[in-house]
């Protein structure tokens, strides 16, 4: 089964009005999803920027952010068609895109000051290690100010079978090159770790 298709195979059947959105989108809980939403919007600024949500499921970072007060101009994006459709159907005054930012171009020249991924990187999909560092490179082309974006954590005890944990160490070493300045937030959750690129700085000239 191809990637594209083993990811909507994973999540088409989740969709249904009688789950919660943190199930469909395969979060522990409630609290864990906003955990990481929370890491996001204590890091980085964003009342008054553009914000672009890739993976951005039903859009319940947009329901946290409005919930806390922070007016973004708020692009979400995802892959799954049918995960997107409910996202409009929940939120029809908002902007979501069906599209895969890694085969696709469906913004042109349209910049984001910050760039977030919430769980993308989560489902095993045979070569997740292999896809990072290329997909991190295809995500900052879409930012002109922060990439931020969370991965499951290496040092977690209890650990599910389709899903990828990740050494921050690691992860760090494959972003020198693309960002002046790099940070882990890693104090939220045990089981997880939120990185930030602040990218309107240059990478040290010999990285």
């Amino acid at each position: 089964m191809g990637k594209t298709r083993y990811i909507h195979a994973h999540y088409e059947p989740r969709i249904s009005p009688d789950r919660e959105n943190y199930d469909i989108l395969d979060w522990s809980d409630a609290a864990s999803q906003e955990a990481r939403f929370k890491a996001l919007a204590d890091n980085v600024p964003l009342a008054g920027r553009a914000l672009l949500d890739v993976g951005c499921g039903l859009g319940d970072l947009l329901i946290y952010l409005e919930r806390r007060g922070l007016p973004v101009e708020y692009t979400g994006v995802d892959i799954v068609e049918k995960m997107v459709q409910a996202a409009r159907d929940q939120h029809p005054e908002a902007r979501f895109v069906h599209a895969d930012l890694f085969a696709d171009d469906p913004f042109g020249d349209e910049r984001f000051d910050v760039v977030f991924c919430s769980g993308i990187f989560n489902l095993d999909l045979g070569n997740n290690r292999q896809f990072l560092p290329a997909a991190l490179a295809r995500l900052v082309e879409f930012a002109r100010g922060h990439l931020v974006f969370n991965l499951l954590h290496g040092r977690a005890h209890a650990r599910h079978e389709h899903c990828v944990y990740y050494d921050p160490d690691e992860v760090i070493s494959q972003l020198r090159h693309l960002a002046g300045d790099v940070r882990v937030v890693d104090d939220y959750l045990h089981n997880d770790f939120t990185v930030i690129c602040r990218l309107d700085v240059a990478p040290p000239a010999n990285q």
